[in-house]
């Protein structure tokens, strides 16, 4: 089909259809041959039933555009002129019939989006001054508190201010089970509320919302067109050529008109020009009802090129939340004492490895008392009095800074017994030091699991890292990656992506989307790992909404199986077209055997793309989670000969 038809279908054009079928049935009776010498009703049918397709060839061969509606209206117009009427009717009948289900086809995905657009509750609760009253939506403001109910649709980006409640986060993330939401907990448009009554303050409303912005990325991605999808454009020109040349061909070698109008009908069966687009879609709206949101058709194509694949550690491998690994303790000291007494000096705390110590001594239950006299020492340490005492945390030279001797003995032990990676924080009680708390970034659960489905996909995993080469080492043989290369400021990142680059390698660069994001741009595809926010959905040309890593192998799994579908209707395309020439050719094929084989192959093509819509694929979280897609090599698209 050509690519200016707009696939919509309305009650015009089903009855247009349910008419011609039934003059193909009268027809198809003979009752005309008593009262007419030739079948004039089939012969109307035609001219005033395929108007649509005259119409659209006549529009586009005034752009000079060769579409399947110009190859279509000459064979036609030739069938008429030789008096084969019914032949006429039935392959106009047959030929409007695959436009139909294939605007059904495509509607259905664009539907689907206009459906997320509506999806959001259109009044909302609003508590003010005590007092609840409706809201339209659109009015609401920043700050403004709304309540929402027990299987409502949360209608705004905001923090639960009151309340607590499981939510249905996988319209935004792909997450199979509810998120517990507490006080001060983030919640986002386009998610569902489960079981309590959640007071949530707004922030963000509408098209500013996490949902809202998806949508808008979808809608963008869905009109955008691939380089793979213009191929299919031009096979299809190129196929119309091909039609008529082997039209004129097998008219000059056989004479026989019949066999030349069967010729330039079978030929002009291109369903890779509609199933492209269709698979396009069908895999962009699987991507996002996983949390994957894909900016386009072109990264689709681009990720399935892709044989190198380049991992940030911190806040993509790893956590980025420092965690204490261990508690190493000196002559009678205990760990619950080192723990408490580093505890007290930084409950207070602002930084990431204070707040690490806070958890843990509240995991341990341990009490924190008041301090006095805090004193913080940025790049080294804080002290404080604690019963009259000094307590002292911070780096071996800010504890020998204030007379606590680590040289000799059961402490100096300590920097021999470190792991790569971890970071030691000393304690010292007034004179005397009482151990040290071993701190590192901990690696996500599943980002072995991710490395090893990658691997086993035959990429190359490259791991790039802040952190000291013998951390990033230790890390990477962990995970099992390639390569892995430490001491890199984000910088030295761009510069690694840009030297694989050089070498001829097609690079997939993923990153938290903030300080990876020269890297992300330079590479063939930027992958950023957003949990929803902003700058991920900003930067990258793909964005996981939720920290998962799993959800690498199934981004790269679903455009692999969308360029295997593409793959299949383009050779099938080529198969059917250049077979039923030939047997046009020789006479054994009939103008209507023609039709059936030009509609059957070209639904064929567009049901093997719809194939990736699957019930529910364009929901966005609406439907349970389909299996993941399956994996395989990936090849580009050829060009058409």
């Amino acid at each position: 089909m050509t690519d200016g038809h707009d696939h919509e279908s309305g009650i015009g054009e089903y009855l247009r259809l349910g008419l011609m079928g039934m003059v193909v049935v009268a027809s198809l009776t003979g009752w005309w041959r008593p009262f007419m010498t030739r079948d004039w009703l089939a012969f109307t049918g035609t001219v005033i039933g395929g108007f649509p397709i005259y119409k659209e060839a006549w529009e586009n061969l005034l752009k000079r555009r060769m579409t399947m509606e110009l190859s279509m209206t000459i064979a036609l117009l030739a069938a008429l002129a030789i008096g084969q009427f019914f032949t006429a009717i039935v392959i106009a009948f047959f030929v409007l019939f695959a436009e139909l289900l294939e605007g059904y086809t495509v509607g259905g995905g664009r539907r689907a989006i206009e459906k997320l657009v509506n999806a959001l509750p259109r009044y909302v609760t609003v508590r003010q001054n005590g007092q609840e009253s409706e809201l339209k939506t659109e009015e609401l403001s920043a700050g403004e508190v709304i309540v929402i109910r027990p299987g409502e649709r949360i209608p705004v980006d905001g923090t639960v201010t009151k309340g607590g409640s499981y939510v249905d986060q996988s319209s935004i993330t792909g997450e199979s089970l509810p998120v517990e939401k507490t006080e001060h907990s983030r919640v986002f448009a386009g998610t569902i509320n489960k079981n309590g009554v959640l007071e949530v303050s707004v922030e963000r409303v509408g098209r500013d919302t996490t949902f809202g912005k998806i949508i808008q990325v979808v809608e963008q991605a869905e009109k955008s067109k691939a380089p793979v999808q213009r191929i299919a454009d031009r096979l299809a020109a190129g196929l119309v050529y091909f039609a008529l040349a082997a039209a004129i061909l097998t008219f000059v070698v056989t004479r026989n008109l019949t066999a030349t109008i069967a010729v330039i009908i079978v030929a002009g069966a291109c369903g890779v020009a509609a199933g492209t687009p269709l698979a396009i879609l069908a895999s962009i709206g699987s991507a996002a009802r996983r949390g994957i949101i894909v900016k386009g058709g072109l990264f689709l194509e681009k990720l399935a090129d892709i044989d190198t694949i380049v991992l940030d550690k911190t806040g993509t491998l790893s956590m980025g939340v420092p965690e204490i690994t261990g508690i190493r303790v000196v002559g009678a000291a205990t760990e619950n004492e080192v723990l408490q007494n580093a505890a007290i000096a930084e409950q207070h705390s602002e930084h990431p490895i204070g707040e690490a110590i806070i958890r843990k001594a509240r995991a341990a239950k341990l009490s924190l008392r008041e301090y006095a006299d805090l004193r913080y020492i940025p790049g080294k340490g804080l002290t404080c009095l604690d019963r009259g005492s000094k307590i002292v945390v911070g780096t071996r030279a800010f504890l020998e800074e204030n007379g606590i001797g680590l040289d000799t003995g059961e402490a100096g032990s300590f920097l021999n017994t470190t792991k790569p990676g971890e970071t030691l924080v000393y304690v010292g009680r007034n004179a005397t030091v009482l151990g040290a708390l071993a701190i590192a970034d901990q690696l996500r659960r599943e980002a072995i699991e991710a490395v090893g489905q990658l691997k086993q996909q035959r990429y190359r995993i490259v791991l790039l890292s802040g952190d000291g080469c013998q951390a990033a080492s230790a890390v990477g043989t962990r995970l099992g990656v390639h390569e892995a290369i430490g001491d890199l400021l984000p910088q030295q990142k761009l510069e690694e992506v840009r030297k694989l680059l050089k070498h001829g390698r097609n690079v997939a660069m993923v990153g938290d989307g903030v300080n990876d994001a020269p890297a992300l741009a330079e590479a063939t595809v930027g992958i950023a790992m957003g949990a929803g926010t902003d700058v991920a959905l900003e930067t990258a040309d793909i964005t996981l909404m939720t920290n998962d890593l799993t959800r690498l192998a199934e981004v790269f799994g679903i455009a692999k199986r969308c360029y295997r579908v593409i793959m299949f209707n383009f050779w099938g395309t080529i198969v059917v077209d250049s077979l039923g020439i030939a047997l046009a050719f020789f006479g054994l094929l009939s103008p209507i055997i023609a039709a059936l084989i030009h509609v059957g192959s070209e639904l064929a093509f567009i049901l093997n793309s719809a194939r990736l819509f699957r019930p529910g694929i364009l929901r966005f979280g609406l439907a349970p989670a389909g299996p993941a897609l399956g994996r395989g090599s990936a090849r580009r698209l050829p060009h058409p000969p």
